[in-house]
């Protein structure tokens, strides 16, 4: 018994020697810059944001409803606000309403090209009283630009064009060429926007060195027990599946009920379903994640992150517990659409239910329909998955030049900050460039974005100047 203490004795202290080893050795992966020089911004810059917010380009499910005269409108305010950019660079309208510029560079190479898009959604009539101010107004309160764009996307159009217009203006011309790609419904999945540009970019063979486009953002409160200042790029995108689940059983009149019903049945699953999320994991991207965050943690969280190999448990718990969080370690579902019966006292003989899941990368169809079909655990229920689906397999690689390169920008752009690759968890214009480069990035250089697709979107207005910074020194420093 003695030599059995003994023994298990010695292993504790292997344990906690092993431990500590890896906590002490787990070094920082950020990179030291020095702050941009500060470039004059005009205050005009507000108000381009705020003519533009007040274009009513919005992204329609029924494409019926979409009002192609809001987008040429738009952009013939946009030639007009950056009469340089239109006039140096090469601008291509793809399928009319999206747009492609093309700034020709010093020398041969593959381009970057940065991206946004026009659309937006659309505002819910039954929301619009809890608006500050008309959602399309672009009025200044209290200094935010509110309005439907600010952030989701329009921020970060007009940000961009705004750098370059002022790049020109110096007679500035990049070392390698550059693309600016704006489509027009990305909104509704971009399948006649950033995906035909991605076909030109094909036809011409195309392959950029780097995309830039919507995604992370600057946060003080979106990771866990991280007391920093974070920029979090993605580096990959969860995929986007809808499945549909519906059970037929015999129906009749409520005053005689069988013991169960369609809509009993259907419901049952739903809770199951709800109740067995899929499986937490710490994949690829994640533990990417964890190595860049982890060495930035109080001392406690960082000996976990050093040592997923025991802890990996206890930091699936953490994140579980959080929206963001548990998004980015498992495939979520969510249902969106119950639809049963027709009259008050006639039970339905069917019931039909729709969830949408955002997938981790490289998902299988199959995974999906045996983990559903293993939790519902009732063969009458059918399950089945639309064909509307994405199933992104682009990861970024972080040790590319490219992901360095945006590193140090965000480093100079903003002191003290950690800079981190994160699973964008959902889906950006970006995924089509990814079947052509596997170094798409998504950031937005803006803080604690607020209203994205709900009530009083907004910018600070401050925010908005230093983003254009952000864009001005990225295109400028490129090489």
């Amino acid at each position: 018994m003695k030599n059995l203490f003994k023994f298990f004795g010695f292993v504790l202290i292997a344990f906690i020697g092993v431990c500590l080893f890896n906590t002490f050795t787990f070094k920082s992966k950020q990179v030291s810059a020095e702050s941009f020089e500060q470039i004059a911004i005009s205050d005009s810059v507000i108000s381009h944001l705020q003519q533009a917010i007040r274009f009513k380009t919005i992204s329609y499910d029924d494409s019926l409803k979409t009002d192609s005269s809001a987008f040429f409108k738009f952009h013939d305010f946009l030639k007009n606000t950056f009469p340089l950019v239109f006039e140096k660079l090469k601008v291509e309208k793809i399928n009319q309403l999206s747009l492609l510029l093309h700034w020709k560079g010093k020398s041969m190479g593959n381009p970057i090209v940065l991206m946004a898009h026009q659309d937006v959604v659309p505002v819910e009539d039954a929301t619009r009283n809890e608006w500050k101010t008309d959602p399309f107004s672009g009025n200044l309160i209290d200094g935010f630009v509110y309005g439907r764009g600010a952030i989701d996307d329009k921020g970060s159009l007009m940000a961009i064009l705004e750098s370059t217009e002022l790049l020109l203006a110096n007679g500035f011309v990049p070392e390698k060429d550059i693309y600016l790609a704006f489509g027009h419904d990305e909104e509704i999945n971009g399948k006649y926007g950033a995906k035909k540009i991605v076909e030109v970019f094909k036809q011409r063979n195309i392959t950029p060195e780097m995309v830039l486009d919507e995604g992370g953002m600057i946060t003080n409160t979106k990771i866990p027990n991280l007391k920093k200042t974070a920029a979090v790029i993605g580096i990959a995108e969860k995929g986007y599946v809808t499945v549909d689940l519906k059970l037929n059983m015999e129906g009749g009149h409520s005053s005689m009920p069988e013991r169960n019903t369609a809509i009993d049945g259907l419901a049952e699953a739903i809770v199951k379903i709800k109740r067995h999320p899929f499986p937490a994991e710490l994949g690829t991207v994640v533990n990417s994640f964890l190595d860049y965050v982890g060495p930035e943690m109080p001392f406690t969280d960082k000996m976990a992150m050093a040592n997923r190999w025991v802890f990996s448990t206890l930091i699936k718990s953490i994140y579980s517990k959080t929206p963001a969080g548990n998004a980015s370690i498992r495939t979520t579902n969510a249902f969106t659409q119950f639809h049963s019966g027709v009259k008050e006292n006639l039970i339905p003989g069917e019931a039909t239910a729709t969830v949408n899941l955002r997938t981790l990368p490289h998902t299988s169809d199959e995974a999906i329909l045996d983990h559903l079909r293993n939790v519902v655990s009732n063969p009458a229920i059918s399950i089945e998955i639309r064909p509307n689906k994405t199933s992104p397999k682009q990861i970024a690689d972080v040790e590319h030049p490219t992901f360095k390169y945006l590193q140090k920008t965000i480093a100079a752009y903003k002191k003290d900050i950690i800079v981190a690759p994160f699973l964008m968890i959902g889906a950006t214009d970006g995924r089509y460039f990814g079947e052509i480069t596997p170094q798409v990035f998504r950031f937005v250089p803006f803080k604690d974005l607020e209203g994205l697709h709900g009530v009083n979107e907004r910018i600070s207005t401050q925010e908005y100047k230093e983003g254009i910074g952000f864009y001005y020194h990225l295109i400028k420093d490129y090489r």
